[in-house]
């Protein structure tokens, strides 16, 4: 192949022109941190103190050449030092800010788990699932103080991961909290990046942008190098930025919205972004910083982290924001008051306001529950609050989102008195309570149903197909009641449809949590397909949760019950997985998580 004379000039210069850039990134690097001063190591996850201004105490200050020495209390008077065996270095893997008194596992809770088994399984933890007793589970793991597994390892390797987990579940408070908990931690490149990221999400670029300053003298990578190009664009450096951008372009880089985005910090790009269908936390600080408008594509993002970013973003459009805020709440990374808040700022027109009962069903969606949402709040009739309340939970179990729509609407939903004039209301004030955990409210509702089902068969019949809930979630309205009673759920839903499905359900979750079904109403059952088209847990998987259960592996049957459940939790998972892992769990002493988990299912599925 012939090569022409400009070519074979190009193909010189091209390295001696990245060497250059380099070496200006590096010169950048250290005016910027003339400029800014930022401490060597990674930067604290807090505010920062104030430098303390006293003057230090006598004891803390050498003494004068002239001032005789006490003596060491260490060394005897003959001269000879006592020996001191020096501790043991601290296994950064071993970190954690979870004691047993505080909810975590407890030192052992890897105990007889081999390493390999946590290294391959850990990294699949089902970070996005919408569960918040998954995610209480999964926090306690990932936080719990515990001595490391067994294993040949790769020193600070778990703790990376484990940070790198909480990042991805937008828990950005637990990964300052393990990082500050981490010894050693400026020796972990990897941690680097996730404080970074943290930073990123949380809008804190100042800080990130000192770490930046901090890394690229020591690490060259292109995640570093853009968290510096971007640092630079903010700071007005705009010349050394497209400096940086050059070397990036010349080493291959393909990060077409990095690159767009170093543009509109400069003045010089378009206001808008036409893709970004998975950023990263640098792209959304970006964005965020150039006051560019972030693309509809940007939702298809299922990491809770960076959805509560949009969600909080004000660069992004309301529906936008309204989806992003919902998933990203229920996956426990958006608190629940800014979902209400956002619910309450979203303005509707007159007519929507007007009918808002029949508007939410014809919109559905996030802005159907901020609809009905703000009808409910403004509303001073109970009767009209409950109908807004019922219908927001009906659109929502439809929709899949039934325990987010619960927590949303509880503060309305608690406030609702348990009157006659609402007995009509009292199955669905229950059901919803029990989810949340307000045993005390619900049982209002139930003495209200049980007064009026003497009169009337119909709410007696109401009555009785809540108690197996009632049972599951562990009420004390439940207590007397035993599983002979589900003849009379049975007799009261057969004619329903998916009736054979729904008791299956329930029937696994009762077994799971202790409360065996009898076989005649199991039998029942058999009346039917003998097959049922349903993806269960590898067999691998299956057999290890359970054995792991029976030793007492408490991390590992915490670990496997999770990726059983997987991404789509308590209510996708099929019967059969799901009472297996809620057993497992009941097995090793969780069995308020257990319950918790079989009620999400439960009231997902409308029982």
């Amino acid at each position: 192949m012939t090569v022409s004379r400009a070519e074979r000039r190009r193909l010189a210069i091209a390295p001696a022109r990245v060497a250059l850039i380099s070496l200006a990134l590096a010169v950048s690097a250290g005016a910027w941190a003339q400029d800014e001063r930022p401490s060597r190591g990674p930067v604290q996850l807090a505010p920062p103190k104030s430098l303390d201004q006293t003057a230090p105490t006598p004891s803390d200050e050498a003494p004068p050449p002239d001032v005789p020495q006490k003596a060491d209390p260490l060394v005897p008077p003959d001269g000879t030092a006592i020996q001191v065996d020096s501790l043991s270095e601290i296994d950064p893997d071993s970190a954690g800010i979870l004691t047993v008194e505080d909810g975590g596992f407890g030192i052992d809770m890897w105990r007889g788990t081999d390493r390999r088994v946590v290294d391959a399984l850990l990294p699949r933890l089902p970070v996005k699932a919408a569960s918040s007793a998954m995610r209480g589970l999964m926090r306690r793991l990932l936080l719990s103080a515990a001595a490391v597994p067994e294993g040949p390892s790769s020193r600070g390797g778990i703790v990376a991961l484990r940070a790198r987990l909480l990042a991805e579940m937008g828990d950005l408070a637990g990964v300052a909290a393990l990082l500050d908990a981490t010894p050693g931690r400026a020796a972990n490149p990897a941690l680097a990046e996730i404080e970074a990221d943290a930073r990123f999400l949380a809008n804190d670029n100042a800080r990130a942008c000192a770490l930046a300053s901090n890394e690229i003298r020591e690490h060259d990578s292109a995640y570093w190098q853009k968290a510096f190009i971007f640092c630079q664009a903010l700071a007005g450096q705009h010349s050394r930025a497209s400096l940086g951008v050059d070397l990036l372009r010349e080493l291959g880089e393909g990060d077409n919205a990095f690159f767009s985005l170093v543009e509109g910090l400069a003045g010089g790009g378009s206001t808008d972004l036409e893709r970004m269908p998975n950023p990263t936390p640098l792209h959304l600080a970006m964005t965020r910083a150039a006051k560019m408008r972030l693309p509809p594509d940007v939702i298809s993002s299922n990491r809770p982290g960076v959805l509560r970013a949009i969600a909080i973003s004000p660069n992004a459009p309301v529906e936008l924001r309204l989806e992003a805020a919902e998933r990203a709440e229920a996956a426990g990374a958006l608190s629940i008051d800014t979902l209400r808040q956002l619910y309450t700022s979203v303005s509707f027109s007159e007519e929507a306001l007007a009918n808002p009962l029949s508007k939410a069903e014809a919109e559905s969606g996030p802005f159907s529950r901020a609809l009905l949402y703000r009808t409910a709040l403004v509303q001073t009739v109970p009767t009209a609050q409950a109908e807004a309340v019922a219908r927001a939970f009906e659109l929502a179990r439809d929709a899949g989102r039934y325990v987010a729509t619960v927590r949303g609407f509880l503060p309305i939903l608690r406030r609702l008195p348990a009157s006659g004039e609402l007995v009509w209301f009292a199955p669905e004030a229950v059901r919803a309570l029990l989810v949340a955990e307000q045993h005390e409210d619900a049982t209002a509702w139930l003495v209200l149903l049980r007064e009026t089902s003497i009169a009337s068969p119909q709410t007696g019949d109401a009555l009785a197909a809540l108690m197996p809930i009632a049972r599951l979630a562990g009420a004390p309205d439940a207590a007397e009641w035993d599983v002979a009673g589900l003849a009379d759920w049975w007799n009261g839903m057969k004619g329903e449809d998916a009736a054979r499905d729904r008791a299956t359900l329930l029937y696994s979750l009762l077994d799971a949590v202790g409360d065996p079904v009898p076989e005649p109403l199991w039998n029942v059952l058999l009346d039917g397909p003998e097959r049922s088209a349903a993806a269960v847990s590898h067999p691998a998987l299956w057999r290890q949760l359970g054995n792991a259960a029976e030793d007492g592996r408490l991390g590992e049957t915490v670990m496997l019950a999770l990726l059983a459940l997987g991404d789509g939790g308590p209510a996708a998972v099929e019967p059969l997985t799901l009472s297996h892992a809620v057993r497992s769990l009941h097995a090793v002493g969780l069995v308020a998580e257990a319950r918790a988990i079989a009620v999400e299912a439960a009231a997902a599925a409308g029982l």
